[in-house]
């Protein structure tokens, strides 16, 4: 009987008796639970252990499929993946980590628990047509990544597709899919490899095709963009590019007033490495102080210190991550402000323009906000337990502003024609991939990251999220220049390969060249199809079987 407890002992009976002596009927679905989150765990940077991705779903496909009530065993694997993945949030906030595990989990179970609805109540277990199941199992969990990233509640780092950033010679293809098109490879060869265990006719054949095909396509597009051949051909300019690293502790360094000297003269002497002109990135809110713009706004003395030094050196484009306050006037006898997690631009790399007009700064707000920290998911349903929940990392907390587009710094003009449009992303901006398209498409021909991981330690946060910056590179096809507070800075080309890095907790700069490149890719042109796609399979999924349902029911 499907779903059955009878299923559930006919199969445990057939195991191998050792296994049969020591673990019990009822407890066996919960080690198959234990076994997917930590495979799935395992799977994900900095461990890397990616051949264990193909195979970390098929015992929670087992027990869908073989057990009652397969919620408790589904949410409690999630939890155990996304609580080893992501423990590190505790340094920051017990709540915040504690929040994003529940909720991560929560989104993935109610996708699978939608899969296991179809295959009990709309019967998909007894069609013929396994590819209906294939489909029915990819559409949910792929509408649910999209979807999550849209939300007020997004905390999207354990997306299926994340799990290969580190293995950028098997992803190439994230050009034309987005990390959603790992997400459906790595879904896909589970299912098709469970399908095998089952038995199921042509399963082998679809489990190889899944696992070989996409591989072998990467690995294609991987040897076409290292070719010499090909990258003599190309015509895209380069530009010398440096990222400082001043290695400030954030918790009792970079927000004390006493100590915004020292931390000007480590910027200033950081940058001076600089070999001829080009780009210099400092990491998030580098600029000491808050920036205040408005009429009778004080002066940021920093900030005229910054002004004066790109004035004197013809050739140098900064960028510096900046907490910048927008002053409104009076409301009701009371100042009204917006502040901002923000990024400026100062100078030009064209050292034959006159520096002295490019020192008013181009200017972006950061708008992809941290839950808890720099935004109030849903004010109206959070508002009331909002002091329970914001969380102080040393800087600005609250609601932040945003903006609405995803705008381009301009920093000048690399040659006639050819200018330089650098998209600056700030911190958790880089994990979404097709917000930074958004970039892209509005010309940005580089991208910049500016974060501060300091928060976490030395743990497995700073390696995820460098990580997660690679596939960045590989679906817009544009270089990076990564500049991190604490670690790890990096240079990035546009395969999604380390030019430069420095490690964690040094202080120094990474420099070299990075490419420039101009066309948009097809993920950066339509943005996630697949996750549009499989949302719309969802819904038609839901009501046609729901009708089924019904009318079964009725019978």
């Amino acid at each position: 009987m499907f779903f059955g407890l009878e299923t559930t002992s006919s199969v445990f009976c057939s195991m191998n008796p050792m296994i049969a002596r020591w673990i019990s009927p009822g407890l066996f679905p919960w080690v198959l639970g234990g076994l997917a989150g930590l495979a799935w765990w395992l799977s994900f940077p900095p461990h890397d252990f990616l051949p264990l991705s193909w195979v970390a779903l098929i015992p929670l496909l087992w027990v869908v499929d073989h057990t009652r009530r397969p919620l408790p065993v589904i949410f409690g694997a999630a939890c155990l993946a996304f609580g080893l993945s992501t423990w590190w949030v505790y340094r920051a906030a017990l709540i915040g980590a504690v929040a994003g595990v529940v909720a991560n989990a929560l989104y993935l179970t109610l996708a699978v628990m939608f899969y296991a609805w179809l295959q009990k109540a709309g019967s998909l277990a007894t069609d013929k047509k396994v590819w209906l199941q294939w489909l029915a199992w990819v559409s949910p969990w792929l509408a649910m990544e999209y979807v999550h990233q849209r939300i007020d509640l997004d905390f999207p780092w354990m997306l299926l597709g994340h799990a290969p950033a580190n293995h950028p010679w098997w992803i190439q293809y994230y050009e034309w899919t987005g990390v959603a098109g790992g997400s459906l490879w790595i879904l896909s060869v589970n299912f098709w490899l469970y399908q095998t265990v089952m038995q199921r006719r042509q399963a082998k054949l679809w489990a190889a095709l899944w696992l070989l095909i996409p591989a072998a396509v990467s690995v294609g597009l991987y040897q076409f963009r290292e070719n010499t051949k090909f990258r003599e051909n190309t015509q895209e300019p380069s530009i010398r590019v440096l990222a400082v690293q001043p290695n400030l502790d954030p918790y009792r360094v970079k927000f004390e007033p006493s100590t915004y000297a020292e931390q000007m003269r480590i910027f200033l002497k950081c940058t001076d490495s600089l070999e001829g002109t080009g780009l210099v990135v400092w990491p998030e809110t580098a600029l000491p102080d808050y920036w205040v713009l408005g009429d009778g706004a004080p002066k940021n003395p920093w900030m005229d210190t910054l002004q004066n030094y790109v004035r004197n050196r013809p050739g140098l484009a900064l960028m510096t991550g900046a907490s910048v306050v927008q002053l409104h006037g009076q409301r009701s006898g009371s100042p009204t402000y917006t502040f901002y997690n923000s990024a400026l631009g100062l100078g030009s790399v064209d050292s034959s323009e006159p520096p002295n007009i490019h020192t008013t700064p181009a200017l972006y707000h950061k708008s992809k906000l941290v839950i808890g920290v720099e935004k109030l998911p849903y004010p109206t349903v959070f508002n009331a337990i909002a002091r329970w929940i914001s969380v102080d990392l040393g800087g600005m907390t609250g609601q932040l502003g945003t903006q609405s587009e995803r705008t381009p710094l301009m920093m000048g003009w690399v040659s006639p024609g050819i200018p330089l449009k650098v998209a600056p992303m700030i911190c958790y901006e880089s994990i979404f991939g097709a917000y930074c398209g958004g970039f892209v498409n509005n010309g940005a021909n580089l991208l910049a990251v500016m974060t501060n991981d300091g928060w976490w330690g030395e743990t497995d946060g700073h390696r995820q999220h460098l990580a997660y910056a690679r596939l960045r590179c590989i679906e817009q096809r544009r270089s990076m220049i990564r500049s991190a507070n604490t670690g790890i800075s990096a240079l990035i080309d546009h395969r999604g390969e380390f030019v430069d890095t420095l490690g964690w907790g040094r202080r120094g700069v990474v420099q070299g060249r990075l490419q420039l490149r101009n066309e948009p890719t097809l993920y950066a042109k339509y943005g996630d199809v697949l996750g549009r796609l499989s949302c719309v399979f969802t819904v038609l999924f839901g009501l046609l079987y729901g009708v089924r349902t019904l009318m079964k029911n009725r019978a």
